[in-house]
């Protein structure tokens, strides 16, 4: 019977290793976020208005592939996070890309805040644009593509859920 035993304890031991390193991949997956429209305008004070038909789709590349689906006052709420690692503190890198009569445009930006607006049926983004930069005051189809934060729930991760944390 002991000897069963230790035979037993290196593949338990070797099952907890492994079961550990998956969950901490897991943990620290980095979450991209699509926010889809099917138009899009530019607000007099400059920000780029977004209606919300569908939830913003948050999804993990490989090898985790994860995915869920966050409302628009769960997504802008990765911008109200204070800290270092915060979206507030460090805007997202992103692109912005709409379609001109068969032609695809895209622009490149940060997003310096969000918030929700028309009592959460879309979503205001504040840009930070290249200087110069300029695009129409409305568009159609409408694809807007944030990286990343890092964490089990696409919130964040860290110890606590829900807690932003920059990739890096």
């Amino acid at each position: 019977k002991m000897k069963f035993l230790l035979k037993l304890l290196p593949v338990a031991v070797s099952t907890l290793m492994i079961s550990s390193v998956v969950a901490e991949d897991i943990k620290m997956s980095e979450w991209l976020f699509i926010h889809t429209s099917e138009t899009a305008q530019i607000a007099l004070d400059g920000t780029l208005v977004v209606p919300v038909k569908r939830d913003i789709f948050a999804f993990t590349d490989r090898p985790n592939r994860l995915y869920r689906y966050l409302d628009a006052l769960e997504f802008s709420s990765l911008w109200q996070v204070e800290g270092d690692d915060g979206f507030k503190a460090e805007p997202p890198n992103s692109v912005l890309t709409w379609i001109i009569g068969d032609v695809v445009q895209q622009l490149e930006m940060r997003i310096v805040n969000a918030s929700v607006v028309d009592s959460s049926d879309s979503v205001s983004y504040e840009l930070k644009l290249k200087e110069g930069v300029t695009f129409p005051t409305e568009m159609v189809d409408i694809s807007l593509f944030v990286g990343g934060v890092c964490g089990g729930n696409g919130m964040g991760g860290g110890k606590a859920v829900g807690v932003l944390m920059r990739c890096k």
